[in-house]
């Protein structure tokens, strides 16, 4: 990002050394940082802090709970957990991959609850959304936030909406037993100033919209044929995420999307990034925004992120350099407070548990 120079070498050395600076700040894929969950907006404190098993964060349970109004009580004998919500009684055992919501399997949990340090440790996406909650991850850096059922957005219920929504789009699909076997949900924050703010609103309803409805129909045969066939170990398909609003200032709206999806077969998590102009509502590519070139952007990609690979090598996949001078035509981007952050996905240079892998340049627009 650089305004036009005689020395591209010796400029992009001035860059990578704000990189390398920064490199405590970028996705690192050996050692990720405090994970930090908010419930409505309030920021919870761990004794003992979340962690990350098998791609699943698993949170302390009593104050998961206590956060989203649920009582909870533990049966040393049976090592069983039962949390009251209302109406609603919460059921599962230490080690167990079963979860009852009043007395019915409602989700089969690839890590079950377990104690560690003296403490019992939940599936914290399990948890909260057997709760009625939703849960948004931003795997970048490492937040998530959970809405409890009591101040989630109003999408439609039950069947789910049949055209886009401003706030995102929200889709089930049930058994004739009334079994959720497919759940699809994704939350947009909303622009609220400038005057492109309705165009870019419509714009990110039909993005959700689309998503949405694609997974809606590529798995929802599937799914209902895979309950009737075996509805004990039954595992509901899911595509569920966050549309996070990064940058509302200065003349761009700047969105983040991290999904999380399950088709029945394998799990991932998927990034998606749109920028926008406040006052013409219009979407910007990345050459609207900077004056250097295709070349020149991908020296700096090729460099950076090499810089962040050398970093600790064993974290990244073995031939992670290889990997990124062939697909950096995946680099992507999205616009902070500060400047602009370039990220690649889960699974292009680093194993897909490790999240996206970003370096953030600062630059003013």
């Amino acid at each position: 990002m650089r305004k036009k120079t005689k020395d591209k070498v010796s400029y992009m050395k001035k860059v990578l050394l704000g990189v390398l600076a920064t490199l405590l700040f970028c996705v690192p894929a050996f050692a990720h940082p405090p994970i930090t969950v908010y419930v409505d907006g309030e920021k919870l404190n761990f004794d003992q802090p979340p962690i990350i098993q098998n791609d699943r964060t698993l949170v302390p349970m009593r104050k998961i709970f206590e956060a989203l109004d649920a009582e909870v009580f533990w049966d040393e004998p049976s090592k069983s957990v039962t949390a009251v919500q209302g109406t609603d009684v919460i059921l599962f055992h230490i080690g167990e991959a079963g979860l009852y919501k009043n007395g019915q399997l409602v989700y089969t949990m690839s890590v079950p609850a377990q104690i560690i340090n003296d403490r019992t440790l939940v599936p914290l996406r399990a948890v909260a959304e057997s709760l009625g909650a939703e849960v948004g991850w931003d795997g970048v850096n490492y937040v998530i936030d959970i809405t409890s059922s009591g101040n989630t957005p109003q999408l439609p219920s039950g069947g789910g909406q049949e055209t886009p929504m401003k706030g995102g789009y929200a889709k089930t699909v049930q058994a004739p037993d009334g079994t959720v076997v497919l759940n699809i949900d994704l939350r947009c924050d909303e622009v609220t100033a400038g005057a492109g703010a309705t165009a870019i609103n419509g714009a990110m309803a039909n993005e959700t919209f689309g998503q949405g409805q694609a997974f809606l129909q590529a798995y929802e045969k599937k799914a209902l044929a895979e309950y009737e066939k075996n509805p004990k170990d039954f595992r509901a398909y899911y595509y569920m995420g966050t549309y996070a609003l990064t940058r509302n200032t200065n003349g761009y709206a700047s969105f983040l999307a991290s999904v999380s999806s399950y088709d029945g077969e394998t799990e991932g998590v998927t990034y998606f990034s749109h920028t926008y102009n406040l006052s013409s509502g219009k979407e910007c590519a990345l050459s609207d925004l900077v004056s250097d070139s295709r070349e020149d952007l991908e020296y700096l990609w090729l460099m950076s992120f090499t810089a962040l690979i050398q970093t600790d090598p064993d974290a990244f996949y073995r031939n992670a350099e290889s990997r990124l001078e062939q697909n950096l035509d995946k680099v992507d981007f999205y616009l902070t407070e500060n400047g602009i952050a370039f990220y690649l996905s889960p699974g292009v240079i680093a194993p897909p548990e490790t999240g996206a892998v970003s370096f953030e340049i600062t630059y003013q627009f």
